[in-house]
C-alpha cells in the first residue's frame, strides 16, 4: 500500500497498517533476511497496528527460524476430507475467481511485470492455500477468507487477538 492508501485504511477502520512490499527487493540469495529485517523494524517502531508481509515461502521460513509470530490470512481453499472437497468444489472455485479478480482491480503499479506476476500467483495458488502449506510452518494462527469476505471483515478479530494474546506480539 502507499501512504495515501495506508491513511485511508486507518481513517476507515481505525487501525494503522503497513504493507511491506517485497517487490522492491531484488530476489537474490538471502533477500528474505533483508526483507524480514525491514518489516521487523517497522513492526517494532510502534507506528503500526499491523504490518502485512508477503507469503513467499522463503520469507515464512525465515520468520519461523527467528520465531517471529505471524498469522496467515488466505482465501479458503482448504480441503479437510474427500467428501467436503466434492461438496465445496464450486465454492472454492468462486473464492479463487474473486481472489484473482481483486488482484486485477487493485492498483498494481508497484509490480514491474503484472502479467508475469499474476501467472506466477495462479501457478502457486493451490499449493499455497492448502492446509499442508500452513501445517509445515509455525503461524500462531490462520484465517481463511470465505466468498465475498475481505481482510477488513476480520480485522477487528485480528486486533483483539493482538491485544489479548501474548503469542501475537513481536
Amino acid at each position: 500500500m502507499n501512504k495515501i492508501l495506508d491513511q485511508l485504511v486507518e481513517d476507515k477502520y481505525g487501525y494503522s497498517m503497513r504493507d511491506s512490499d517485497s517487490s522492491t527487493y531484488e530476489k537474490t540469495a538471502g533477500w528474505e533476511k533483508e526483507y524480514v529485517n525491514g518489516f521487523m523494524e517497522e513492526a517494532k517502531s510502534g507506528k503500526y497496528d499491523f504490518v502485512f508481509v508477503c507469503q513467499t515461502e522463503s520469507v515464512i521460513d525465515e520468520m519461523d527460524r527467528r520465531k517471529i509470530p505471524y498469522i496467515i490470512v488466505e482465501p479458503d481453499n482448504i480441503v479437510w476430507n474427500k467428501q467436503e472437497a466434492e461438496e465445496r468444489a464450486k465454492e472454492r472455485q468462486i473464492i479463487k475467481q474473486q481472489w484473482f479478480g481483486r488482484f486485477v482491480l487493485r492498483n498494481n503499479s508497484h509490480i514491474k511485470d503484472f502479467s508475469k506476476w499474476l501467472s506466477h500467483m495462479k501457478d502457486i495458488y493451490d499449493e499455497r492455500t492448502r492446509f499442508d502449506f500452513i501445517a509445515k510452518h509455525n503461524p500462531v494462527s490462520f484465517f481463511v477468507l470465505k466468498q465475498n469476505q475481505y481482510l477488513s471483515d476480520i480485522i477487528d478479530d485480528l486486533y483483539w487477538k493482538k491485544q489479548h494474546c501474548d503469542a501475537y506480539i513481536v
